[in-house]
């Protein structure tokens, strides 16, 4: 099984599989009962279900068969478990990747530096961040898992990326985590955000446990 990387964290877990296998293939890593699921019965696509699986598998193999996950109203991903009580997941074409944490909410985001950003560059990052960007790939990149990443950790929806989420500027060639702040009107947080590249893919996480700061202003100082 292509477990690609696992990366231990203080109170926490990343992770990363590489996707190759087919739905079938998977089937014997679990019970008849766990792929009759409902929730897996309901993806009719194969990629949907591979994801469901792997999801599963890869948390089998970091921490354990004795966990569930359940998914709230907004579609943010609930962990059961004695021991890991919050948990993050992304996937690009290639990969999929869980982070989970013991006492700190968390999110993470991994995507394809190949993919074209240029289409949806307006979207997300504000006047200041394009010019730092300055239609870099691996920026593009970096860019798009940061605010991904903050926007899983925030329990607030309906996040505007370019304007509540802010990235201050950093050398990804030098550097391997970087400052983020997210706004919510008058309030804001800050968040340190951890980094990685391989196989032309960018992987971003962050947890709220040490890297957070509260902050009550008028405005936005990044």
């Amino acid at each position: 099984m292509p477990l690609y990387k696992k990366i231990t964290l203080p109170g926490g877990l990343i992770g990363v599989w590489q996707l190759t296998e087919t739905a079938s293939s998977l089937f014997q890593y679990f019970s008849p009962e766990e792929y009759e699921n409902p929730e897996f019965k309901k993806y009719k696509y194969e990629k949907r279900q591979v994801e469901w699986l792997v999801t599963r598998v890869l948390l089998k193999q970091l921490i354990g068969s004795n966990s569930t996950i359940s998914y709230s109203k907004a579609g943010k991903p609930i962990i059961t478990h004695n021991r890991y009580k919050h948990i993050s997941i992304s996937h690009s074409r290639y990969f999929l990747v869980v982070f989970v944490h013991e006492y700190g909410e968390v999110g993470i985001d991994i995507e394809d530096m190949t993919r074209n950003y240029n289409t949806i560059e307006k979207r997300y990052l504000s006047d200041v961040e394009r010019i730092a960007v300055n239609k870099k790939p691996l920026l593009q990149c970096l860019y798009w898992c940061a605010k991904e990443a903050v926007f899983k950790l925030v329990p607030a929806e309906g996040v505007e990326f370019k304007n509540q989420i802010q990235i201050t500027s950093f050398n990804p060639e030098a550097e391997s985590q970087f400052p983020a702040r997210y706004i919510d009107g008058k309030n804001y947080c800050d968040y340190q955000l951890h980094f990685l590249t391989f196989a032309d893919h960018g992987m971003v996480w962050v947890s709220d446990e040490g890297s957070k700061q509260d902050h009550s202003s008028e405005k936005s100082i990044l």
